[in-house]
């Protein structure tokens, strides 16, 4: 593993790895372009609330704008506290015309507590939510081998 300070020097580098995940700005700007053109996966979490789930989409509207193809953006759940507010945040994503992830993660403050301290977040105390996170990045893996397909 190794970090670098921009997208750039990542991007340049990339080929010498077998992943490369790029957390970039979450607006649309000349870096997301050149990232999302250069990525095999766009993947943007989003909680279930109008003011994460609207940006998110007009951000994916502006990547297909300027001929990023759908099939590269996929939107992850996150931060969730009923399944209707799941339920209803994939249809207004499926409604935009994106894909979303099947696994998507619950509001805990237990993900929260492990970011604070440096971890991931399958490095949760609780097994449930250990297994929630593990289920999510197989998801992730198999899509992304999906799109090499």
């Amino acid at each position: 593993m190794e970090i670098f300070p921009t997208a750039q020097q990542a991007l340049r580098e990339a080929s010498q790895y077998d992943l490369t995940i790029i957390d970039g700005p979450a607006r649309t700007s000349h870096a997301t372009l050149e990232i999302s053109q250069k990525a095999d996966l766009v993947i943007q979490p989003t909680s279930a609330s109008i003011d994460d789930l609207e940006p998110a989409i007009k951000e994916f509207h502006a990547l297909v704008k300027a001929g990023i193809k759908k099939n590269k953006l996929v939107l992850v759940l996150n931060r969730l506290a009923t399944e209707t507010e799941e339920q209803d945040a994939r249809e207004y994503i499926q409604e935009a015309g994106y894909q979303v992830f099947a696994v998507a993660l619950k509001e805990k403050a237990s993900y929260r507590q492990a970011q604070n301290e440096g971890k991931a977040i399958t490095e949760v105390a609780y097994q449930s939510l250990k297994n929630q996170a593990q289920q999510l990045i197989q998801e992730i893996v198999k899509k992304i081998n999906q799109n090499y397909e």
